[in-house]
């Protein structure tokens, strides 16, 4: 594996375990499912600092002598920069169409009227952060390993 897919490796294991935090402590745990919060935590905290670890293990041991970036590694990561951008700007859209929308029908139908509030908006602009760069790191491990086999 070269330098660049053990960084999104590790990188996408903290964006994931940062999401599961974000989404479970603003959201809460579901009343439904039984309560394994604390083992979650537990093991997603775990994840994150496992994979900060490992980042900074390949900093360090990495030899400089060795090309940190080739063509390939431009390439793929325009690639992921290319659908996580698509995907934050439609976020964007469909935020500001949902703002202008919830302005009009927000004192018929109490839905739009809590989806347009600043608070909800600010939640599914910081998950839909997360998400991008979810989708830009599995879009990068992708190519890498699609080049593998």
């Amino acid at each position: 594996m070269s330098k660049q897919e053990i960084l999104s490796w590790t990188s996408l294991a903290t964006s994931l375990s940062a999401i599961i935090f974000y989404v479970t402590l603003v959201l809460g745990w579901p009343a439904f499912l039984p309560d394994v919060s604390d083992d979650l935590f537990q093991f997603f905290f775990n994840i994150f600092w496992i994979a900060v670890g490992i980042e900074i293990v390949v900093e360090i041991i990495w030899e400089k002598k060795k090309v940190q970036q080739d063509e390939r590694d431009f390439r793929i990561e325009a690639i992921g920069n290319k659908f996580a951008y698509n995907f934050i700007v439609a976020v964007i859209v469909v935020v500001l169409v949902q703002l202008f929308l919830s302005g009009i029908f927000g004192s018929v139908n109490e839905i739009y009227g809590t989806l347009g509030k600043k608070k909800t908006l600010f939640h599914v602009l910081i998950i839909a952060l997360f998400t991008s760069s979810l989708i830009r790191r599995g879009i990068m491990i992708y190519h890498y390993r699609k080049d593998f086999i």
